[in-house]
Protein backbone atom coordinates (compact mmCIF):
# COMPACT_ATOMS: atom_id res chain seq x y z
CA UNK A 1 0.00 0.00 0.00
CA UNK A 2 1.30 3.37 -1.15
CA UNK A 3 0.31 7.00 -0.72
CA UNK A 4 0.65 9.48 -3.61
CA UNK A 5 2.44 12.53 -2.35
CA UNK A 6 3.30 13.68 1.33
CA UNK A 7 0.02 15.31 2.03
CA UNK A 8 -2.23 12.83 4.65
CA UNK A 9 -5.40 14.07 2.89
CA UNK A 10 -4.45 11.77 -0.47
CA UNK A 11 -5.63 9.00 -1.59
CA UNK A 12 -4.03 5.67 -0.76
CA UNK A 13 -3.08 3.40 -3.67
CA UNK A 14 -4.25 -0.42 -2.62
CA UNK A 15 -2.79 -2.76 -4.80
CA UNK A 16 -3.69 -6.39 -4.62
CA UNK A 17 -1.82 -9.36 -6.16
CA UNK A 18 -3.98 -12.29 -7.70
CA UNK A 19 -2.13 -15.65 -8.57
CA UNK A 20 -2.29 -16.38 -11.89
CA UNK A 21 -4.01 -19.83 -12.75
CA UNK A 22 -3.26 -21.64 -16.09
CA UNK A 23 -5.45 -24.62 -17.43
CA UNK A 24 -2.36 -27.00 -16.40
CA UNK A 25 -2.58 -26.52 -12.71
CA UNK A 26 -5.46 -29.39 -11.91
CA UNK A 27 -2.47 -31.65 -12.83
CA UNK A 28 -0.53 -30.28 -10.27
CA UNK A 29 1.58 -32.62 -7.89
CA UNK A 30 -1.34 -33.27 -5.09
CA UNK A 31 -2.21 -36.71 -6.33
CA UNK A 32 1.81 -38.06 -6.21
CA UNK A 33 1.01 -37.34 -2.52
CA UNK A 34 -2.42 -39.32 -2.07
CA UNK A 35 -0.54 -42.24 -4.57
CA UNK A 36 2.80 -42.37 -2.25
CA UNK A 37 0.36 -42.71 0.84
CA UNK A 38 -1.76 -45.17 -0.52
CA UNK A 39 1.41 -47.19 -1.87
CA UNK A 40 3.38 -47.15 1.65
CA UNK A 41 -0.46 -48.22 3.22
CA UNK A 42 -0.15 -51.49 1.15
CA UNK A 43 3.27 -52.27 1.53
CA UNK A 44 3.17 -52.23 5.03
CA UNK A 45 0.52 -54.77 4.60
CA UNK A 46 2.10 -57.25 2.69
CA UNK A 47 4.52 -56.87 5.37
CA UNK A 48 2.35 -57.68 7.83
CA UNK A 49 1.22 -60.39 5.73
CA UNK A 50 3.91 -62.17 5.31
CA UNK A 51 5.21 -62.10 9.00
CA UNK A 52 1.62 -63.53 10.09
CA UNK A 53 1.96 -66.26 7.04
CA UNK A 54 4.90 -69.07 8.11
CA UNK A 55 3.11 -68.90 12.08
CA UNK A 56 -0.10 -70.31 10.08
CA UNK A 57 2.12 -72.87 8.34
CA UNK A 58 3.20 -73.63 11.92
CA UNK A 59 0.17 -74.54 13.11
CA UNK A 60 -1.73 -75.87 10.34
CA UNK A 61 -1.87 -79.95 10.80
CA UNK A 62 -1.64 -80.70 6.84
CA UNK A 63 1.32 -78.81 6.91
CA UNK A 64 3.39 -80.65 8.94
CA UNK A 65 4.59 -83.77 9.40
CA UNK A 66 2.63 -87.14 8.64
CA UNK A 67 3.31 -88.27 12.39
CA UNK A 68 1.30 -85.20 13.33
CA UNK A 69 -1.28 -85.27 10.63
CA UNK A 70 -4.84 -86.54 12.50
CA UNK A 71 -6.05 -88.08 9.24
CA UNK A 72 -2.92 -90.48 8.63
CA UNK A 73 -2.79 -93.64 9.89
CA UNK A 74 -1.32 -94.25 13.28
CA UNK A 75 -1.36 -90.65 13.85
CA UNK A 76 -2.68 -88.14 16.50
CA UNK A 77 -6.35 -86.91 16.29
CA UNK A 78 -9.49 -89.28 15.26
CA UNK A 79 -7.26 -92.28 14.71
CA UNK A 80 -5.15 -93.31 17.83
CA UNK A 81 -1.30 -94.37 17.69
CA UNK A 82 -2.34 -98.03 17.50
CA UNK A 83 -5.26 -99.27 15.68
CA UNK A 84 -5.71 -98.33 11.87
CA UNK A 85 -9.57 -97.50 12.49
CA UNK A 86 -10.83 -94.27 13.31
CA UNK A 87 -11.99 -93.96 17.17
CA UNK A 88 -16.12 -94.35 17.91
CA UNK A 89 -17.05 -90.89 17.61
CA UNK A 90 -20.69 -90.24 19.19
CA UNK A 91 -23.85 -90.18 16.92
CA UNK A 92 -21.54 -91.28 14.12
CA UNK A 93 -20.77 -94.62 13.34
CA UNK A 94 -16.90 -95.94 12.68
CA UNK A 95 -15.79 -96.35 8.98
CA UNK A 96 -14.96 -99.69 7.85
CA UNK A 97 -11.41 -101.07 8.94
CA UNK A 98 -10.30 -102.09 4.71
CA UNK A 99 -6.99 -102.36 5.71
CA UNK A 100 -7.89 -104.63 8.58
CA UNK A 101 -9.70 -106.85 6.19
CA UNK A 102 -7.06 -106.96 3.52
CA UNK A 103 -4.46 -108.03 6.12
CA UNK A 104 -6.91 -110.95 7.43
CA UNK A 105 -7.43 -112.24 3.88
CA UNK A 106 -3.44 -112.34 2.98
CA UNK A 107 -3.03 -114.33 6.60
CA UNK A 108 -5.62 -116.92 5.81
CA UNK A 109 -7.94 -115.88 8.48
CA UNK A 110 -11.18 -115.02 5.81
CA UNK A 111 -12.18 -119.02 6.47
CA UNK A 112 -13.21 -117.75 9.64
CA UNK A 113 -15.32 -114.77 9.28
CA UNK A 114 -17.27 -117.46 6.50
CA UNK A 115 -21.07 -117.69 8.24
CA UNK A 116 -23.15 -121.25 7.43
CA UNK A 117 -26.42 -120.86 7.41
CA UNK A 118 -28.92 -123.94 7.83
CA UNK A 119 -32.70 -122.80 9.09
CA UNK A 120 -35.39 -121.93 6.69
CA UNK A 121 -35.25 -118.31 8.15
CA UNK A 122 -31.35 -118.10 7.91
CA UNK A 123 -31.96 -118.96 3.81
CA UNK A 124 -34.82 -116.87 3.25
CA UNK A 125 -32.72 -114.35 4.79
CA UNK A 126 -29.47 -114.99 2.43
CA UNK A 127 -31.99 -115.25 -0.63
CA UNK A 128 -32.90 -111.10 0.62
CA UNK A 129 -29.24 -110.21 0.40
CA UNK A 130 -28.50 -112.00 -2.71
CA UNK A 131 -31.98 -110.41 -4.73
CA UNK A 132 -30.27 -107.13 -3.60
CA UNK A 133 -27.34 -107.62 -5.25
CA UNK A 134 -29.28 -108.76 -8.05
CA UNK A 135 -30.90 -105.47 -8.20
CA UNK A 136 -27.57 -103.19 -7.72
CA UNK A 137 -26.67 -104.93 -11.11
CA UNK A 138 -29.93 -104.58 -12.49
CA UNK A 139 -30.38 -108.37 -13.75
CA UNK A 140 -34.14 -108.76 -11.71
CA UNK A 141 -35.32 -110.76 -14.24
CA UNK A 142 -32.71 -113.11 -14.79
CA UNK A 143 -32.84 -114.37 -10.72
CA UNK A 144 -35.22 -116.35 -8.91
CA UNK A 145 -34.15 -117.77 -5.50
CA UNK A 146 -35.69 -120.10 -3.65
CA UNK A 147 -35.58 -121.92 -0.49
CA UNK A 148 -36.06 -125.82 -1.16
CA UNK A 149 -35.54 -128.59 1.37
CA UNK A 150 -32.04 -129.04 0.56
CA UNK A 151 -30.83 -125.62 1.09
CA UNK A 152 -31.27 -122.18 -1.14
CA UNK A 153 -31.48 -122.64 -5.03
CA UNK A 154 -30.33 -119.57 -6.70
CA UNK A 155 -31.87 -120.17 -10.61
CA UNK A 156 -29.65 -118.10 -13.29
CA UNK A 157 -31.58 -117.41 -16.39
CA UNK A 158 -31.91 -115.17 -19.72
CA UNK A 159 -34.79 -112.71 -19.93
CA UNK A 160 -36.46 -110.89 -23.35
CA UNK A 161 -33.58 -109.46 -24.23
CA UNK A 162 -30.48 -110.64 -22.55
CA UNK A 163 -29.65 -114.29 -22.95
CA UNK A 164 -26.56 -115.92 -20.70
CA UNK A 165 -24.99 -117.77 -23.51
CA UNK A 166 -25.48 -117.78 -27.48
CA UNK A 167 -27.08 -120.79 -29.05
CA UNK A 168 -24.96 -123.60 -28.93
CA UNK A 169 -22.12 -121.68 -27.32
CA UNK A 170 -20.62 -121.47 -23.91
CA UNK A 171 -19.52 -118.19 -24.38
CA UNK A 172 -20.96 -116.28 -21.40
CA UNK A 173 -22.48 -112.63 -21.64
CA UNK A 174 -20.80 -109.90 -19.72
CA UNK A 175 -24.16 -108.76 -18.09
CA UNK A 176 -24.39 -112.48 -16.57
CA UNK A 177 -20.65 -112.57 -16.29
CA UNK A 178 -21.20 -109.28 -14.17
CA UNK A 179 -23.86 -111.31 -11.92
CA UNK A 180 -21.92 -113.85 -11.53
CA UNK A 181 -19.35 -112.25 -9.88
CA UNK A 182 -21.88 -110.08 -8.06
CA UNK A 183 -22.99 -113.21 -6.28
CA UNK A 184 -19.68 -114.45 -5.50
CA UNK A 185 -19.12 -111.84 -3.56
CA UNK A 186 -21.63 -112.69 -1.11
CA UNK A 187 -21.34 -116.83 -1.27
CA UNK A 188 -17.86 -116.46 -0.37
CA UNK A 189 -18.99 -116.01 2.80
CA UNK A 190 -21.15 -118.45 3.05
CA UNK A 191 -19.87 -122.03 4.78
CA UNK A 192 -22.57 -123.93 2.85
CA UNK A 193 -21.32 -126.35 -0.09
CA UNK A 194 -22.57 -125.36 -3.71
CA UNK A 195 -23.60 -127.49 -6.37
CA UNK A 196 -23.32 -126.09 -9.84
CA UNK A 197 -25.29 -127.29 -12.64
CA UNK A 198 -26.10 -126.63 -16.21
CA UNK A 199 -29.66 -126.89 -18.34
CA UNK A 200 -30.66 -126.51 -21.93
CA UNK A 201 -33.59 -127.36 -23.93
CA UNK A 202 -34.55 -130.00 -25.58
CA UNK A 203 -33.74 -128.80 -29.22
CA UNK A 204 -30.97 -130.85 -30.51
CA UNK A 205 -27.37 -129.14 -30.61
CA UNK A 206 -26.28 -128.76 -34.63
CA UNK A 207 -22.75 -128.54 -34.84
CA UNK A 208 -19.59 -131.28 -34.76
CA UNK A 209 -19.98 -134.96 -34.58
CA UNK A 210 -19.91 -136.49 -30.84
CA UNK A 211 -20.99 -132.93 -29.23
CA UNK A 212 -24.34 -132.39 -27.89
CA UNK A 213 -26.88 -130.90 -24.89
CA UNK A 214 -24.83 -133.19 -22.74
CA UNK A 215 -21.67 -131.46 -23.44
CA UNK A 216 -22.86 -128.20 -24.05
CA UNK A 217 -24.74 -127.95 -20.53
CA UNK A 218 -21.64 -129.38 -18.83
CA UNK A 219 -19.19 -126.24 -20.58
CA UNK A 220 -21.72 -123.87 -19.19
CA UNK A 221 -21.94 -125.18 -15.61
CA UNK A 222 -18.02 -125.15 -15.66
CA UNK A 223 -17.78 -121.68 -17.25
CA UNK A 224 -20.04 -120.34 -14.59
CA UNK A 225 -18.17 -122.13 -11.89
CA UNK A 226 -14.74 -120.65 -13.10
CA UNK A 227 -16.45 -116.99 -13.37
CA UNK A 228 -17.49 -117.75 -9.51
CA UNK A 229 -13.74 -118.73 -8.27
CA UNK A 230 -12.33 -115.92 -10.37
CA UNK A 231 -14.19 -113.40 -8.11
CA UNK A 232 -13.25 -114.71 -4.85
CA UNK A 233 -15.04 -118.17 -4.19
CA UNK A 234 -13.51 -120.62 -2.38
CA UNK A 235 -12.21 -123.75 -4.82
CA UNK A 236 -13.30 -126.10 -1.92
CA UNK A 237 -16.79 -124.87 -1.53
CA UNK A 238 -17.58 -125.94 -5.01
CA UNK A 239 -19.37 -129.86 -4.52
CA UNK A 240 -20.34 -130.73 -7.68
CA UNK A 241 -20.25 -129.09 -11.25
CA UNK A 242 -22.91 -131.30 -13.23
CA UNK A 243 -24.08 -131.46 -16.79
CA UNK A 244 -28.24 -131.51 -16.56
CA UNK A 245 -28.86 -131.16 -20.55
CA UNK A 246 -32.88 -130.91 -21.07
CA UNK A 247 -33.60 -133.80 -18.60
CA UNK A 248 -34.98 -131.54 -16.16
CA UNK A 249 -36.73 -128.41 -17.90
CA UNK A 250 -39.00 -126.27 -16.07
CA UNK A 251 -41.49 -126.31 -18.64
CA UNK A 252 -41.87 -130.17 -19.02
CA UNK A 253 -45.17 -129.12 -21.43
CA UNK A 254 -42.51 -127.41 -23.54
CA UNK A 255 -39.02 -129.03 -23.69
CA UNK A 256 -38.00 -127.02 -26.25
CA UNK A 257 -38.38 -123.50 -25.02
CA UNK A 258 -35.94 -121.13 -24.58
CA UNK A 259 -36.73 -120.08 -20.38
CA UNK A 260 -35.32 -124.05 -20.16
CA UNK A 261 -32.10 -122.54 -20.80
CA UNK A 262 -30.50 -121.68 -17.11
CA UNK A 263 -27.71 -122.10 -14.73
CA UNK A 264 -28.85 -123.58 -11.30
CA UNK A 265 -27.10 -122.66 -8.20
CA UNK A 266 -28.08 -125.45 -5.03
CA UNK A 267 -26.57 -124.13 -1.46
CA UNK A 268 -26.71 -127.23 0.55
CA UNK A 269 -27.49 -127.84 4.09
CA UNK A 270 -25.54 -130.13 6.41
CA UNK A 271 -28.27 -132.66 5.76
CA UNK A 272 -28.09 -132.36 2.07
CA UNK A 273 -24.62 -132.73 1.80
CA UNK A 274 -24.38 -135.28 4.81
CA UNK A 275 -27.05 -136.67 2.14
CA UNK A 276 -25.04 -136.42 -1.04
CA UNK A 277 -21.56 -137.42 0.70
CA UNK A 278 -23.22 -140.92 1.13
CA UNK A 279 -24.80 -141.21 -2.25
CA UNK A 280 -21.38 -141.19 -4.09
CA UNK A 281 -18.68 -141.04 -0.87
CA UNK A 282 -17.54 -143.99 0.82
CA UNK A 283 -21.07 -144.12 2.85
CA UNK A 284 -22.39 -145.97 -0.52
CA UNK A 285 -22.73 -149.35 -1.33
CA UNK A 286 -20.55 -150.48 -4.11
CA UNK A 287 -20.10 -153.02 -7.03
CA UNK A 288 -16.44 -153.55 -7.54
CA UNK A 289 -15.35 -155.55 -10.89
CA UNK A 290 -12.63 -157.59 -11.49
CA UNK A 291 -11.41 -160.53 -13.24
CA UNK A 292 -12.28 -162.74 -10.80
CA UNK A 293 -15.83 -161.32 -10.70
CA UNK A 294 -18.30 -158.74 -8.90
CA UNK A 295 -18.13 -158.05 -5.39
CA UNK A 296 -20.24 -156.22 -3.30
CA UNK A 297 -19.23 -153.87 -1.02
CA UNK A 298 -21.23 -152.67 1.64
CA UNK A 299 -21.37 -149.11 2.92
CA UNK A 300 -19.66 -147.91 6.21
CA UNK A 301 -21.99 -147.45 8.75
CA UNK A 302 -20.65 -144.83 11.58
CA UNK A 303 -20.66 -146.42 14.39
CA UNK A 304 -23.27 -144.44 17.70
CA UNK A 305 -20.51 -142.82 19.80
Amino acid sequence: MKKRGGNKDSEEIIVKRRSKKGHDDEHGGAWKVAFADFTMAMMALFMVLWIVNPRQELHNPSNSDQDNNPVVDGGAGVFDGTSNTPLELDGLPPAPPRKTEQIRKQDGEAEAERQHYETPAQMQQLARLMEMVALKVDAMANVEIEVVPQGLRILIKDDQKRFMFPRGSADLDPHFRTLLRSLAEVLAKVDNKLIISGHTDAVPYRGKTGYNNWNLSGERALRARNVLVDAGLPPAGILQVAAQADVMPLLPEDPENGANRRIELLLLTTHAEELYRELFGNGSAQARYSNDGTEFVAPVRKSAL
